[in-house]
């Protein structure tokens, strides 16, 4: 069968674009594992019970919540894990996922289940790290048969369980290699009944690539009950930690660490720098989540000697990035089409914020004019295609974080007004 490396769906034939979520060239042809069709006369069935909740022991639906004792983590997930629940942990290889997870268990202590790194590899980081190596269980293995095996009887001795990764995990009932769907599929449904049958909370490392691979997190969302994604630039120290899916808490925050010698490191969210004023550098407030974060636009506009002047947008949609520039031809007067025009965001952070189209206007006409901003205001407002400017969503959080700051915020209706 095919099965679409994008979102995960199965089709009985090949075809150029999944019929589902419209991906190009994303089915991958996969071989079927032998399926044996069972009988009602060939297993013995026992009925369901059925819960009445209204009948229900009172507590009951309570949850129990373990806190993670690091502050960006437990507001990602809300207030901490919840006792017997499934996390995606996904990320591109090398971005700090087993970094993390391995200090998540030298705060609260639990079961490292690897199947990549040897027990002296661990050693080394946890080590490097500087955690007690007393609140460290290694199981070293890649058959989920052998796992289960081994935590038969020692359900109440962890709380939590890292599996490195769900990409080598294996089961014997399933012929076909590791990191294959099926494989996959079972190895996180055999984890998922694990969790809710002995109350551990189970954090599973799941790869990214670029190319979208059939082995994604992608093929897992709907089996989980939280999904967090850890991104980051190579070329900076900056990890972003956000939530596409959690059962038990928000979806729109945002954890933000920085990568050190002792492993990864909670920051506070100002990526500014606020010292003297300076040409073609504007400050603007964006949301990353429920939290609102300072940042510098830095734009330089220089004469262009080439027939096809650059455009170089870092940290911005392109797209977006070639729309701000139109409007500001077209409303401000520059003529952007004789100008190599380089725009950046301060801190290798890349943002999707609307509320940033307004800075970005302003430090282009500021390099253009060689005019220097104030470093004590700030510039937030979305830029429509007719030069209006309009409010942002969370409006008065930015004012809020603007008035901690101390920093004066730029209140304008047109893109003209820059003129002024």
């Amino acid at each position: 069968m095919f099965v679409c490396a994008n979102c995960g769906n199965e089709f009985s034939k090949w075809s150029g674009q999944c019929s589902v979520c419209g991906e190009w060239n994303s089915l991958k042809e996969i071989q079927n594992s032998k399926f044996k069709i069972l009988k009602h006369k060939d297993k013995n069935f026992k009925k369901a019970t059925i819960i009445n909740l209204g009948k229900r022991e009172k507590g009951k639906g309570e949850i129990e919540v373990i806190s993670t004792q690091i502050g960006e983590f437990d507001r990602v997930l809300g207030k901490g894990i919840v006792r017997g629940s499934v996390v995606l942990f996904a990320g591109e290889p090398g971005i700090g996922k087993s970094t993390l997870l391995t200090q998540l268990i030298g705060k609260i202590g639990g079961l490292y289940v690897t199947g990549e790194e040897s027990v002296d590899q661990i050693e080394l980081r946890v080590k490097r790290i500087g955690l007690d190596f007393k609140k460290f269980d290694i199981v070293q293995t890649n058959s989920i048969d052998d796992l289960e095996a081994t935590l038969v009887g020692k359900e109440s001795i962890f709380q939590l369980m890292i599996v490195d990764s769900i990409q080598v995990m294996q089961s014997g009932s399933i012929i076909a290699g590791a990191g294959s769907v099926a494989q996959i599929k079972e190895s996180t449904f055999r984890l998922v009944q694990l969790a809710k049958k002995t109350g551990i909370a189970i954090f599973i490392v799941g790869h990214v690539t670029k190319e979208g691979d059939i082995a994604g997190p992608k093929l897992l969302e709907h089996m989980v009950d939280t999904v967090l994604y850890f991104e980051g630039e190579r070329t900076s120290d900056l990890r972003v930690l956000r939530t596409t899916k959690n059962r038990f808490g928000p979806t729109d925050e945002v954890g933000i660490f920085r990568m050190g010698e002792r492993g990864l490191g909670e920051v506070e969210p100002d990526f500014a720098n606020t010292t003297g004023e300076k040409v073609g550098s504007v400050l603007t407030i964006v949301l990353e989540g429920n939290r609102p974060i300072l940042l510098e636009i830095q734009v330089l506009v220089v004469e262009s000697f080439t027939p096809m002047p650059k455009r170089v947008f870092s940290g911005i949609d392109y797209n977006r990035g070639q729309l701000l520039l139109a409007v500001a031809q077209k409303i401000l007067g520059i003529p952007i089409y004789k100008y190599d025009v380089f725009v950046a965001v301060s801190g290798g952070i890349r943002i999707d914020d609307t509320g940033a189209d307004l800075a970005v206007v302003e430090a282009i006409y500021s390099s253009y004019k060689n005019k220097p901003i104030s470093n004590q205001r700030v510039t937030i407002g979305e830029v429509s295609l007719l030069g209006d400017v309009k409010k942002v969503k969370g409006w008065e959080k930015r004012l809020k974080e603007a008035a901690r700051l101390g920093k004066e915020v730029v209140v304008l209706t047109q893109v003209k007004e820059l003129k002024k």
